[in-house]
């Protein structure tokens, strides 16, 4: 396959896979005084300065303007890979890995995800199903103003499948691929980074920050986990979900009995595609 690179997102000096394929990039690194000795994202054309902001996407705007030669871009993060090999259980969007057996792991790319790539696929996350739909999630655990603002911007400054889009990954669904992990080809990662941080600086011009607590100050890069699912919707990019291998202790939805989830995760799709039908009164 030809040259793949997948920068994994480390704002800790702490276990993270490094390789021909993985490169491991210090996120951040304009607002930390510590030194991972690996490449850092405050060189070269970069907005490692928003780390607190825009979180891993200073890591993604460092790998657009500066990976030169590769045909193929993707990002992970330290303690958080594609399941390209089914390791955990593939029901599940993410299985839990204890850290001792970090260095056991295959964290290859699959064949049939090379193929997948060459054919002009792109690889996200195997996604969740939320309780309600994403524009909903938002709300709840954000401030609900800036994803009004976020649509007001789609749609003002953005040809309408956009706007489409963000009603119907936003407002009539609940599937999400989260932590803006994917693997896709030059060409599209040029034009979805255009598309992305234009909206972004847009969103950024409207939206003041200043007195958010540090979490909510992570804004646009939970704007970016959304933006990224809206748009490979809209675009109708050929998208291979692959489940996520998150390296912790404590294990999150996989300890649930699989076909619990499965029926949780089918009653939720029902609700929300239900009341995203239901006709508003006036």
């Amino acid at each position: 396959m030809k040259n793949v690179k997948i920068i994994v997102c480390c704002h800790k000096d702490d276990i993270y896979k490094s390789s021909n394929l993985y490169m491991p990039l210090h996120v951040g690194k304009a607002l930390s005084d510590k030194d991972f000795n690996i490449t850092a994202d405050n060189t070269g054309d970069n907005i490692s300065d928003k780390n607190f902001s825009y979180c891993e996407l200073t890591g993604m705007y460092w790998a657009w303007k500066n990976l030169k030669d590769v045909d193929y871009i993707g990002l992970c993060h330290y303690r958080r890979y594609f399941d390209f090999n089914h390791l955990g259980r593939k029901v599940f969007p993410m299985t839990t890995i204890k850290p001792e057996k970090f260095e056991e792991l295959n964290l290859d790319i699959s064949p049939k995800a090379e193929k997948w790539l060459e054919r002009g696929g792109c690889i996200i996350a195997k996604p969740s199903h939320f309780h309600t739909s994403l524009f909903l999630q938002y709300c709840e655990g954000h401030y609900s103003p800036d994803i009004k603002i976020l649509g007001d911007i789609i749609r003002n400054t953005q040809p309408a499948v956009y706007f489409q889009a963000f009603i119907d990954t936003f407002i009539r669904s609940n599937r999400f691929s989260p932590y803006n992990m994917f693997i896709m080809n030059r060409s599209d990662f040029d034009k979805y980074c255009t598309w992305l941080f234009t909206i972004l600086k847009q969103a950024e011009e409207q939206i003041d920050i200043t007195n958010y607590p540090p979490f909510q100050k992570r804004i646009f890069g939970y704007m970016g986990e959304r933006l990224l699912n809206l748009y490979v919707y809209a675009n109708k990019m050929k998208r291979m979900e692959v489940p996520i291998l998150k390296i912790s202790d404590d294990p999150e939805i996989d300890d649930m009995p699989a076909l619990k989830y499965l029926v949780r995760s089918l009653l939720r799709d029902i609700a929300v595609k239900v009341t995203a039908e239901i006709p508003a009164t006036h």
